[in-house]
């Protein structure tokens, strides 16, 4: 999402310089607090988008969506577009709405109802998987949903790039997800205590709202578990290009850039058998229930660096085609082929 707009920006910022473009900036970001907060961003949207509407003296050939896994944006922007092409990390809300109860399904309906408006005035979609198409074609399918394309997101791999031999690293397992709930750092907390003569971290992004919960997660933490809130990009390049072994422990990951991160980094990368993930993470490296994670655990830490290395250099070609170059190159040719079609 971050380098989409990036892409978006470099090329904005080409065309301004040739006053090939307008710019019009619509307002800052937006800090909704609770409740209710998915209808107060909604109507929030309403009235940003009915103004930039209402000063408009054009119609636009195309709007691109960078950000459409709730395209509801194009309900407010009818009659100012001929065309509309959204980038889809994936339909979150039909996916949580599909596993909720009365209560949480109550709450969301109204805005799923806004969702599929809007999706139905989606021509193209592009997304970041093949497991996603898959679930938009199941949530969205009757809402218009044929032209839906895969374009893997790009990852920095340059920057976390690192051949340190697997003997010299540390006898370290990591994981990075936001710290919420739902990203399984209790489970790093249960696989510390299994193994205690390994090191485990959990890095991720920590906000306010979730400080309670992260407290009750640290509590009672065994010696050999850290976890590391907001952490420095820096620093956590270093915990990887320094560890054995990556654990991701999100199940139906929707792509998976951290996983591509601590592989290029060097690490053996363990994935859960769901998702996007495993359209590049071959099944001897992926697991189905915390026994088997913990099997392969106790496998993998053990290894020796000629048993890696061959295996790594196979896994590291597969990542590279998740380069920025390739990105654009296929971003800039689709929409191409759209414009000119």
């Amino acid at each position: 999402h971050r380098d989409l707009h990036r892409l978006i920006r470099r090329q904005r910022q080409m065309c301004i310089r040739d006053r090939n473009v307008t710019v019009h900036e619509l307002h800052d970001r937006f800090n909704i607090a609770p409740p209710f907060t998915i209808y107060k961003e909604y109507f929030l949207a309403k009235k940003v988008l009915s103004k930039f509407k209402e000063r408009l003296n054009s119609k636009y050939d195309f709007i691109f969506l960078t950000q459409a896994s709730n395209p509801f944006e194009l309900n407010f922007l009818t009659g100012i577009y001929n065309r509309s092409i959204g980038y889809v990390h994936f339909p979150e809300i039909h996916f949580e709405y599909d596993r909720s109860g009365l209560g949480r399904k109550t709450y969301l309906w109204l805005f799923k109802y806004y969702i599929e408006k809007g999706v139905s005035k989606l021509n193209w979609i592009i997304c970041n998987s093949f497991y996603t198409r898959e679930m938009i074609t199941k949530y969205w399918g009757k809402h218009n949903t044929k032209n839906t394309t895969v374009i893997y997101p790009p990852v920095d791999l340059d920057a976390f790039w690192c051949t340190k031999s697997f003997d010299k690293r540390e006898k370290r397992v990591v994981y990075i997800g936001r710290f919420t709930p739902g990203k399984g750092h209790k489970t790093m907390k249960d696989l510390a205590e299994n193994f205690p003569e390994v090191e485990f971290i959990s890095i991720g992004a920590l906000t306010k709202d979730k400080k309670r919960w992260f407290e009750d997660l640290s509590a009672n933490a065994p010696r050999n578990y850290l976890l590391k809130p907001n952490l420095p990009r820096t620093d956590l390049i270093r915990i990887l290009q320094n560890s054995k072994i990556y654990i991701h422990l999100m199940k139906g990951e929707h792509f998976g850039i951290a996983p591509i991160e601590a592989l290029a980094s060097g690490c053996i990368v363990l994935v859960h058998d769901s998702g996007g993930a495993r359209e590049y993470i071959p099944r001897m490296f992926r697991w189905k229930n915390f026994d088997d994670l913990k099997s392969k655990l106790s496998y993998f830490i053990e290894i020796d660096e000629k048993w890696w290395s061959s295996h790594r250099d196979y896994l590291w070609q597969k990542i590279m085609k998740f380069n920025s170059s390739r990105f654009s190159d296929e971003i800039w040719q689709y929409l191409k082929g759209i414009i000119e079609n």
